[in-house]
């Protein structure tokens, strides 16, 4: 089951390795879901990866107890995110949802896609077997905003997308992958 784990932003990737050389046991993961994104450096476009959900590490554990009690080793703000006062597990389509998005090493591949009337057709990457809600589409960044179900609460999450073309109207309301 995976759990959720509030870190100072910033410190996610330094406090994830901690916990990896010094607590972590076998069968438990933990990690940082990533996001490609193309960005302009030096005037050239560049792929790069930045967090998906800034603040947080994900702890994939059967026995959170045990891993809260050990995490009392690493000293930095950690704290396992909570329903009222018990420790829970995102729910199985959250889980679902995610590891969709983050295929292969918990990284969110860059997408390429384009826009028809008012359906967003991704073509290649992260988003191509995706549905869900666009806040926003950021086309001079190569941004897309979409709003992704986490501990109940709806959380928005930025990832890199390119439109390669657009036919029709501007407005966007859903993703559906080709074919679909």
């Amino acid at each position: 089951m995976w759990y959720v784990m509030q870190v100072y932003t910033g410190t996610e990737t330094e406090i994830c390795e901690k916990c990896r050389n010094r607590i972590m046991e076998e069968g438990e993961d933990i990690f940082v879901p990533l996001a490609e994104r193309m960005t302009k450096v030096r005037g050239e476009r560049t792929l790069v990866t930045s967090r998906l959900f800034p603040g947080y590490i994900f702890v994939e554990t059967k026995e959170i107890e045990a891993f809260h009690a050990r995490l009392r080793q690493i000293k930095a703000m950690t704290k396992i995110l909570r329903i009222g006062d018990r420790i829970v597990p995102i729910r199985p389509e959250e889980e679902e949802r995610i590891r969709c998005l983050c295929r292969e090493g918990h990284v969110a591949r860059y997408s390429e896609g384009y826009i028809k009337g008012d359906t967003l057709i991704i073509t290649e990457g992260a988003l191509k077997d995706f549905s869900g809600k666009v806040k926003k589409i950021l086309r001079h960044k190569r941004l897309i905003v979409l709003e992704v179900p986490l501990l109940g609460q709806m959380v928005e999450v930025t990832l890199g997308l390119g439109i390669v073309a657009r036919e029709g109207t501007e407005e966007v309301r859903e993703i559906r992958a080709e074919g679909a």
